[in-house]
């Protein structure tokens, strides 16, 4: 049976659950549908960007009816930026539906009618959790900037002001990190066009040592003073290793 939807066409669907991964899942006359930015009980309408042949998969553009326990998201980012889902939907209600997926994978794959499950624990941090980042250099007006691609995209980095994943001693590491780029005038790569230098930039937090470790990626070749970027990143007490990386 032919696929009853098509690329770039916009439907009127009702989010019925979430999928591994983060995909509320729909469906147009009985075809299975992903939409990204779907939370389940919202009646949206969402733009198809992929069909397959047992499901397509499409991108939520508008909410028509709000169904799903909302909140506000509190990073301006979202949800241009990649890193992230789920900000705006309730801590307890997302809880739920993890709770759900492992459930029912014990019962599909697994093979257990009742998987003896416990209830599942709540995070104790909702924010700041993450002890390794991995950024992105992209272009800007102003020079080099760091952050993550934008959500659905390989060829667009978005530039990140705050990030609600890290702490405030890594926010700030980057924040130092892209100063120095932009006073050394140093070029960020661009995947597209495969040129360019600066790549990566990996920060990882010691949460029991209360130390840091910093690695920067580059294209091949020194254009930049090693002493310089050192003397820059030791206004952090806590950066205990510095590394570069060289990707070909």
């Amino acid at each position: 049976m032919a696929a009853p939807v098509a690329v770039d066409q916009e439907i009127d669907l009702t989010i019925d659950s979430l999928a591994y991964g983060g995909n509320g899942v729909a469906r147009a006359n009985g075809f299975v549908v992903f939409v990204r930015r779907g939370l389940p009980g919202d009646r949206v309408r969402a733009r198809v960007t992929k069909v397959k042949r047992n499901h397509a998969e499409a991108l939520a553009v508008e909410v028509l009816e709000a169904g799903a326990p909302r909140v506000d998201a509190p990073c301006k980012h979202y949800p241009e930026c990649g890193g992230c889902r789920f900000q705006d939907l309730a801590y307890e209600a997302q809880a739920e539906w993890k709770e759900r997926q492992v459930a029912d994978a014990l019962r599909r794959i697994g093979g257990l009618a009742e998987p003896p499950l416990e209830p599942i624990l709540p995070a104790v941090e909702r924010f700041h959790y993450r002890n390794k980042l991995e950024y992105s250099f992209t272009a800007t007006p102003q020079g080099p900037a760091l952050g993550f691609h934008r959500a659905g995209r390989w060829d667009e980095v978005l530039e990140v002001e705050r990030c609600w994943l890290t702490t405030d001693l890594g926010n700030a590491i980057r924040d130092t990190v892209r100063d120095w780029a932009r006073e050394e005038r140093l070029e960020p790569y661009d995947q597209e066009a495969q040129s360019g230098y600066l790549r990566h930039l990996v920060v990882r937090e010691g949460r029991n040592t209360r130390q840091v470790l910093v690695q920067l990626v580059t294209a091949p070749g020194e254009r930049f003073e090693r002493e310089r970027l050192v003397e820059v990143l030791r206004a952090f007490p806590q950066v205990r290793s510095i590394h570069w990386a060289v990707n070909d």
